[in-house]
């Protein structure tokens, strides 16, 4: 393996990422993995930096279940690939407009390459699910395809997820970072919170202290208050927070690649005792869910365990109104992304693996109200949650922060 610079992971996780690959291609009757996305190059390729931000710039890899991957990428990015593990690097020239051009000149390649592999009639795996999409011009995506009439393209982000969902200890140990780094931040924006802050201020409070923690980016962190009580995922505006208001976190920070997405309640005064109330079952319906996360448990039985805590309070018209309405998923996984499959929906009864990390967030409206949108607040809280051997380990622990509602 050649000598890296300033490599992502060490050389011996690629090799280990690599042979995994292999095994599960074979598994799953595909020739190659021919993948574009931002977080797959640095996932299998290694190759953290880039002009991602810049979307007529692509990074291409081809992974055969035989043989050694290729790394492709334009001229004038060489430097870049020194910290890739890959060593077969094919680079395709600039277009004369340089990156103001609509053409570019790596179809070419990629079909010279697949064809080098003996893929022109192989079945090769790209990122065609509704939750992994090609980075590529729909023309240039399009003479790929015409370029190769007798090849079978097929959606392969399963087999991607099959090995991304399982992370390895260098991943969880980022994982861990980001956790106790978001933690750090959201205490410091709930000891901060005082009414006449807007969320903007409480969220600058919050990454600020992130950052100061040693963040390395700054992506999702929503908060919403008072009368936004009940937008899902609301980016923090100018609104002035009120007493009497509730005040909801949903996010963290991105370690080195990996994110932290957890989420924390606040109230503005002396909460109300319905307020109280629903925010305990909430907790509930948490805890009840990470009680059911093992090795081996169905995806789907944390969400079962927390609707079952809805349904023994007297909401279970509320949890079958979000089973019939399609709102059946009470988490995800969580990585090099925010939002992983395979996720914990209702219909998902594939096993949990050890060493998947997962976000359990369920959720209940003030007095069970659904549609929720037509509900006047909601109650939940998020953790980051580790599969071990013998059960679940929450990375976002009450001993980096409390799971109470904060009182301010």
């Amino acid at each position: 393996m050649k000598e890296l610079c300033y490599p992502d992971f060490p050389p011996e996780e690629y090799a280990a990422r690599y042979a995994r690959t292999q095994q599960v291609l074979g598994e799953r009757g595909l020739d190659a993995l021919f993948l574009t996305g931002r977080q797959n190059l640095r996932y299998f390729a290694g190759l953290r930096d880039g002009a991602w931000d810049a979307p007529h710039f692509y990074f291409l890899v081809i992974l055969p279940v035989e043989g050694d991957p290729v790394l492709l990428v334009s001229d004038g990015f060489q430097h870049l690939v020194k910290q890739s593990w890959i060593e077969d690097v094919r680079h395709w020239p600039l277009a004369a407009a340089f990156y103001m051009a609509k053409e570019s000149k790596s179809v070419p390649l990629v079909l010279e390459v697949l064809q080098e592999k003996g893929l022109e009639r192989g079945v090769v795996g790209m990122e065609l699910g509704a939750d992994m999409q090609v980075h590529m011009a729909q023309s240039h995506f399009a003479a790929i395809l015409g370029g190769l009439p007798k090849a079978r393209i097929v959606d392969g982000s399963d087999a991607v997820w099959a090995l991304r969902s399982v992370k390895s200890s260098a991943e969880i140990e980022r994982m861990r970072k980001a956790a106790a780094i978001s933690s750090i931040g959201v205490t410091a924006g709930f000891e901060a919170l005082a009414p006449g802050m807007t969320e903007k201020e409480v969220v600058d409070v919050m990454t600020s202290a992130m950052c100061a923690a040693g963040a390395s980016e700054q992506r999702f962190n929503a908060v919403y208050a008072g009368p936004r009580a009940m937008w899902a995922d609301g980016m923090p505006t100018d609104y002035v927070i009120q007493p009497g208001d509730l005040v909801q976190f949903d996010g963290g920070c991105v370690y080195e690649g990996y994110w932290c997405d957890f989420k924390r309640m606040a109230a503005v005064g002396e909460p109300r005792p319905d307020q109280r109330r629903f925010y305990e079952l909430a907790r509930q319906g948490l805890d009840a869910a990470i009680d059911a996360v093992r090795p081996g448990a169905p995806f789907n039985a944390p969400l079962q365990a927390a609707f079952a805590v809805n349904e023994v309070a007297g909401y279970g018209d509320f949890t079958k109104w979000c089973l019939d309405a399609g709102w059946s998923a009470i988490g995800h996984n969580l990585g090099l992304d925010l939002h992983e499959q395979p996720g914990l929906s209702a219909t998902n009864t594939a096993p949990l693996q050890e060493n998947m990390v997962i976000c359990v967030e369920p959720f209940v409206t003030l007095d069970g109200v659904y549609p929720f949108w037509k509900a006047t607040e909601k109650f939940g809280l998020e953790d980051v949650v580790l599969v071990v051997a013998d059960g679940a380990e929450v990375l976002t622990a009450e001993a980096l922060i409390t799971h109470d509602l904060w009182v301010v």
